[in-house]
């Protein structure tokens, strides 16, 4: 006679207990394991290229940039299709590939073919930056900072050198974006006509800026039980050492102020934040591709109000949450 199995679990009514309390502990286990984002995991068949090209005109940026970048991506394995856009300072070049392959390997191929082709790029032309279209690389958290005693670059700088270095801490977070302000430049307006009264060329003033604006290495110092590493630190701390820089030219010494203008002040804005109609400086936070976004989230947000307590942040600082 065969017996059935609510026959069987009824006789053995202890074992069936345990083995649902053990269902229940394990599925209550594991959900709390699974990770949550807003997007679910998807790898797009896509790579971008970006470079930037801080006052290169977009004319002639397609010419030296964006047609090499094209040239040189193209020789990458399983690559379908090649879209760029070019514009002041920044040329953008998407890869497309088909559905399914190997994307990570994809990646490998076009920056070893980006290492190759980067001679050919002018030496004014930041370092591209090669990434994959991940939904998981979408800031999970976003704020926007306004300020009635810090503005412009007041604000960027202490969204840069203490908000942001706060917050790639937190455990989870990836990195930190901040944008809007202004930042700190030291600009060299050179005088021709005076220029032309030393002997002067251009070029041998760009290249002594670069050559002293540098530090380097100093060795090893030998002793009895051990060996510090030294540094020599060459780069310029303020404007006064620019306008002070000396020159060698016919045996003589000229100073850098006698033929330039030094000014301590701001780069040209080109990307404005607002909010409100107030000028604003936006803080985005990507987490990494593991992480849960709800943990992440509640990390940055109990970080910032440590700062608030400890004092870190101004008084009037207002952090608005747009994401």
């Amino acid at each position: 006679m065969r017996k059935s199995l609510s026959a069987l679990a009824i006789r053995r009514h202890i074992a069936t207990l345990m083995l649902t309390v053990t269902v229940v502990v394990l599925g209550l286990f594991f959900t709390a394991q699974l990770p949550v984002d807003l997007l679910p995991s998807i790898t797009y068949p896509r790579i971008g290229v970006r470079a930037d090209a801080p006052g290169v005109s977009p004319k002639v940026a397609v010419d030296e940039v964006t047609r090499p970048l094209e040239q040189a991506l193209a020789a990458t394995e399983g690559v379908e299709q090649i879209v760029s856009k070019t514009r002041e300072g920044r040329i953008s070049v998407d890869l497309y590939f088909a559905p399914g392959g190997n994307i990570d390997q994809a990646l490998n191929d076009a920056t070893t073919t980006l290492n190759r082709a980067r001679n050919t790029l002018p030496d004014s032309i930041e370092q591209p930056r090669l990434f994959k279209f991940d939904p998981s690389q979408l800031p999970v958290y976003e704020m926007a900072l306004t300020s009635e005693t810090l503005q412009g670059m007041e604000l960027r700088v202490f969204a840069d050198e203490e908000l942001a270095r706060e917050l790639n801490t937190v455990p989870g977070v990836a990195s930190v974006d901040v944008s809007g302000g202004v930042q700190e430049e030291i600009q060299v307006n050179l005088d021709p006509a005076r220029i032309q009264t030393t002997g002067l060329g251009i070029t041998d003033i760009l290249d002594v800026l670069e050559e002293r604006n540098q530090d380097t290495s100093g060795g090893r110092i030998q002793g009895p039980n051990r060996e510090p590493l030294t540094r020599v630190a060459g780069k310029f701390q303020d404007a006064d050492e620019i306008r002070n820089l000396i020159f060698e030219t016919d045996g003589q010494q000229v100073y850098l102020r006698d033929f330039a203008n030094v000014v301590d002040g701001t780069e040209e804005q080109r990307i404005f934040v607002t909010l409100n109609g107030q000028p604003a400086v936006k803080v985005s936070v990507q987490k990494q591709p593991t992480a849960n976004t709800i943990v992440v989230v509640d990390k940055i947000k109990q970080r910032l109000e440590q700062l608030e307590t400890a004092g870190v942040m101004p008084e009037d600082l207002m952090l608005n949450v747009t994401l």
